[in-house]
């Protein structure tokens, strides 16, 4: 596959991912009032994440969340630029791509719902991992790829 169709493959993938997220992120904000729990371990449960990712930097007050929403964005555009700098140079960018996809989903909802939509809950006895949504997912298989990269070119 020649350089230009891959890239149309890989950027049809991320809109199909980037539409998952914002149908599941939709569906939690319409049917999740109560938590919804499937099994012992695994359940549903509508949050707005004011910070970052785990819950850091968590800020109640208007400013705080502004400075880190705008830091999150100009991190998600740098990206973007770097990505397109390695795609002109022939480099892979499928975990860049990820990135981009999972965090402009959560940018969005930031500026729209005044936070980002997390609803995927996984506990253990009264062990809980933080709440998190499908585009974290992406953001972290697409980092985990490019270490992956990073360590095959040592």
């Amino acid at each position: 596959m020649n350089k230009k169709k891959q890239f149309y493959f890989w950027f049809f993938i991320a809109v199909i991912l980037f539409v998952i997220d914002r149908l599941a992120k939709w569906w939690a904000l319409h049917y999740l009032a109560k938590p919804l729990r499937f099994t012992d371990w695994f359940a549903c449960e509508l949050m707005l994440n004011r910070g970052i990712s785990l819950g850091l930097f968590h800020f109640d007050h208007p400013f705080g969340y502004l400075v880190v929403s705008t830091l999150v964005s100009i991190i998600l555009l740098l990206i973007v630029r770097w990505t397109w700098y390695v795609y002109r140079s022939g480099g892979p960018i499928v975990g860049q791509l990820l990135i981009i996809v999972g965090g402009l989903s959560n940018v969005i909802d930031r500026f729209f719902y005044g936070g980002v939509i997390d609803f995927i809950l996984f506990s253990w006895g009264n062990l809980y991992w933080p709440l998190f949504n499908i585009a974290d997912i992406l953001i972290d298989i697409g980092v985990l790829i490019l270490i992956i990269q990073m360590l095959k070119n040592k």
